[in-house]
């Protein structure tokens, strides 16, 4: 926020205009005001000032000397609410006493707005008290709005765009929301906050190009910002670009090595480069710098869950919950190690709860189409995504798992169809370009079966993992069997076999040694529905 500077005061006091004292029965006070905020120190200065401008003006002064001290006494009521609020803005934590402060603030101010109603800096610090708890949320509204009109007329762009961010950060209305940040950022392309601010909200657009030309703005402007720096980074994250998001990472911990931050970014990028040991090591160090890091010990509990090491995962959640039982994230991990263990009762009432007070909550409605699924309830399942694409037809993940449950229902032509349909959201989703090319080669129902497509989606989503992936090796090779090319089939399968581990191995052979035969592999499932009631979860995680 953009306050009245002491230059600006001061050069208004060196202006007075000359006068007759005769002429003025004030003007012996209006002199001394000038005098003493000229050296003001101290909140008792101010009043004081305060004080002789009000008696100035009672006493008469000409005109061009009672518009004078008008503007001094407003500009002396905000210097003094502005020194008060102090306490509130710029105290950490701040005073327990912020209701009363904000009372004695917003009394000077409303008689500085009276004085001059033309100071834009009286109505954005009405705007910032009155946002407060219990504050006059409308209040709020008009006088931003009018401190908004003031700075455009003004025509300083600076401060009419800190003045849109401000209006921008109250209100829910997204488009409104929109519109001021990108006004901003047009008024002011230097303003590193509406930069950062209109990148998020493109973010929320998908439209990620236009996100990361906003903050590497904003970075160029601020290359020491850790936080500038880390929003970049989540955004190359999100576009899959992990190379350039871990070097910003990394740039991240050089500036703030004693901060969680840049840790807990490059923990993630590493889990998305399938390098669990890098991720759970970060999260580790961030643990070491804050023991008591929600999200840190949240993520490396998925980690460890993930490495085989449910004890370790299990207590880090314990630890989390005892910090705060009441962190949805806490209560949906625990439900995600429930499931893990085969306890999809309890894991579906972890998040029943959840959905208790967030109905809508898509991340929720998800995770328990997910659990749903592992309890084998498919058609449940079903009945939750539906709903789910319903209010969100643009999601690709949803159309995927939408599809791998239908195909455990046997339903082959419409999982295809969800396939096809996450395929054009996200062309290079290698989990959905395999799943995809699975069934097109594999599926006991002729007509949905096509070796030449299945070919090219697996091809694609081998050439997307390097070729390193047991499984995408394995539907390339189920593709060029459906084919009748078992030459090129036993080829990719033998190589999928030397990739792979456990369980996966051994169903590996199986399909290698059925394409010896010369025999193209056939799946069909057909889950049957699981129709006992859902009890209460017994709990095993301490709360």
């Amino acid at each position: 926020m953009r306050f009245i500077s002491l230059v600006v005061l001061t050069s208004m006091l060196v202006l007075a205009p000359a006068v007759s004292y005769a002429a003025n029965e004030g003007q012996e006070d209006l002199d001394k005001a000038i005098d003493l905020q000229l050296n003001v120190q101290s909140l008792a200065d101010l009043e004081k000032v305060v004080s002789l401008a009000e008696s100035a003006l009672t006493k008469g002064l000409e005109k061009d000397n009672a518009e004078f001290a008008r503007q001094l006494l407003a500009a002396t009521l905000f210097q003094h609410a502005n020194r008060l609020s102090a306490a509130i803005f710029e105290q950490t934590p701040p005073s327990p006493r912020w209701p009363f402060i904000r009372k004695i603030a917003l009394a000077d101010l409303e008689k500085a707005r009276k004085h001059d109603p033309k100071l834009p800096d009286t109505f954005l610090l009405i705007a910032k008290l009155q946002i407060l708890p219990d504050g006059d949320e409308k209040a709020a509204s008009e006088a931003i709005d009018e401190a908004v009109r003031l700075l455009k007329a003004k025509d300083n762009s600076k401060a009419y765009a800190d003045a849109l961010v401000l209006r921008a950060q109250m209100t829910e209305d997204m488009d409104a929301k929109f519109n001021d940040f990108d006004a901003a950022v047009k008024a002011d392309p230097r303003n590193t906050s509406a930069l950062q601010a209109r990148a998020l909200m493109y973010l929320e657009k998908g439209e990620n190009e236009k996100a990361t030309a906003d903050l590497q703005a904003a970075v160029e402007l601020q290359k020491d910002n850790p936080q500038v720096l880390g929003a970049l980074a989540e955004v190359m994250t999100n576009l899959k670009k992990y190379d350039e998001a871990l070097k910003l990472c990394d740039q991240v911990i050089k500036l703030k090595p004693q901060e969680t931050l840049g840790y807990n970014l490059r923990a993630r990028v590493h889990v998305l480069k399938d390098d669990l040991k890098s991720g759970i090591e970060d999260l580790n160090q961030a643990l070491k710098i804050n023991p008591e890091d929600l999200p840190a010990l949240l993520m490396r509990s998925g980690l460890l869950a993930a490495d085989g090491k449910p004890e370790d995962a299990k207590a880090d959640v314990e630890k989390a919950l005892r910090i705060n039982p009441n962190v949805p994230q806490s209560i949906l991990m625990k439900s995600r190690l429930a499931a893990q263990l085969g306890k999809f009762g309890e894991a579906i009432s972890d998040v029943q709860t959840l959905l208790r007070s967030d109905p809508k909550n898509a991340d929720y409605r998800l995770q328990l189409a997910l659990y749903l699924q592992g309890d084998k309830r498919p058609r449940r399942a079903l009945e939750v995504l539906n709903g789910l694409i319903d209010d969100d037809s643009k999601d690709a993940d949803l159309y995927r798992t939408r599809g791998d449950v239908l195909l455990s229902v046997n339903k082959h032509a419409e999982a295809i169809a969800d396939y096809e349909a996450a395929l054009k959201i996200d062309p290079e989703d290698t989990g959905v370009l395999n799943n995809l090319a699975w069934v097109l080669a594999t599926s006991e129902t002729e007509s949905v079966r096509d070796s030449k497509r299945s070919i090219e989606l697996a091809t694609k989503a081998c050439e997307l993992t390097k070729y390193e992936k047991a499984h995408i090796l394995s539907t390339l090779a189920s593709g060029y069997a459906e084919k009748g090319d078992f030459e090129t089939a036993i080829k990719w399968s033998t190589k999928a076999v030397e990739l792979g581990e456990g369980e996966v191995k051994d169903q590996l052979k199986k399909e290698l040694e059925s394409y010896k035969e010369k025999k193209p592999w056939r799946e069909a499932q057909n889950v049957e529905e699981n129709t006992k009631p859902l009890g209460p979860a017994s709990n095993d995680l301490e709360t």
